[in-house]
């Protein structure tokens, strides 16, 4: 669809006048006819009706007047964030991200983002997923990365990376001997989780699965001074972690995937930050995201079946 096209439209079905619409786009009014003559023709139905005292729109032309308002306006604003953009030498962004998604995919991400946009500099905290959202939404953060969802009308997310989900074990726990396993083998086992107060919603999340799954494992909850993997490593029991996990983890433990389950990792911002840096940053991402396991299940459905 021409946008041209689509804006001698609006005015003319906002007037509802040919001649007064002519005069508002500067042109006389039998190119203008000639013009709209055109446009029917290559959407293949008619616009207006018309008379020789008076104009109105179709119900085609009714419905292609609210529409083609909100084409234009977000052609308009999709222009003005590109000038903005291309004429950006340099900027900054402060950035939060959880323990987890650090072993997902940020550093490929803040790395591959630095080698396109050097000039950007950015400032990156380990925060827990609480404070994460709560300096998100105070403007400490133009942006985080965090697993899950985060239930805030306030925010918007864009998805970044499906990770596997499973559990981290001692090398010589029998589960290390598998391949994969299903969740409720896990109905004996002691499960490392972090306090609630540090983990929020997914805290809940990962207890309704348990419930959901019919088991109730034996939980340890760890202090701030404790590491999930060296609390595995020395048989404290066992933590869900996703793949990326395995590369920082000790090496008497090994990481086993839960069957057909995965944890999504995205990225959380405020749309009404006006940031010039954020708006290249959230387009790289969306350029460079990647979804894998497309046949698994995310944890975040499951618990909604």
């Amino acid at each position: 669809m021409d946008l041209s096209k689509l804006r001698s439209f609006i005015v003319v079905a906002e007037e509802l006048n040919f001649r007064k619409s002519a005069e508002i786009l500067g042109m006389s009014q039998p190119p203008l006819t000639r013009l709209i003559s055109s446009f029917e023709e290559e959407l293949s139905t008619k616009l207006f009706e018309r008379s020789t005292r008076h104009v109105k729109l179709t119900g085609a032309g009714v419905y292609l007047l609210k529409e083609g308002r909100e084409i234009v306006a977000r052609a308009e604003k999709i222009e003005k964030e590109v000038r903005s953009i291309g004429k950006l030498k340099a900027g900054g962004l402060n950035i939060g991200f959880s323990t987890t998604t650090f072993m997902a995919s940020l550093p490929q991400i803040i790395n591959a983002f630095q080698d396109r946009f050097s000039r950007i500099k950015l400032q990156l905290q380990q925060e827990t997923r609480n404070r994460i959202i709560k300096g998100l939404k105070s403007a400490q953060f133009d942006i985080c990365f965090l697993e899950g969802e985060v239930s805030d009308p306030r925010l918007e997310k864009h998805p970044v990376h499906d990770e596997v989900l499973g559990v981290l074990v001692p090398k010589k726990h029998p589960l290390a001997k598998r391949e994969e396993i299903e969740f409720k083998e896990l109905k004996d086992e002691t499960v490392i989780l972090h306090p609630k107060k540090d983990s929020g919603s997914f805290y809940d999340t990962i207890s309704s699965l348990f419930k959901q799954s019919g088991i109730k494992p034996k939980v340890y909850i760890k202090n701030e001074r404790e590491s999930c993997p060296i609390l595995v490593a020395t048989g404290k029991g066992v933590s869900l972690t996703i793949l990326g996990a395995q590369n920082f983890a000790p090496a008497e433990t090994k990481f086993v995937p839960i069957k057909q389950l995965y944890l999504p990792v995205s990225v959380f911002y405020v749309p009404e930050n006006q940031n010039p840096s954020l708006k290249t940053f959230l387009s790289f991402v969306s350029e460079s995201s990647f979804i894998k396991n497309k046949h698994a299940e995310c944890l975040m459905d499951v618990l909604r079946l």
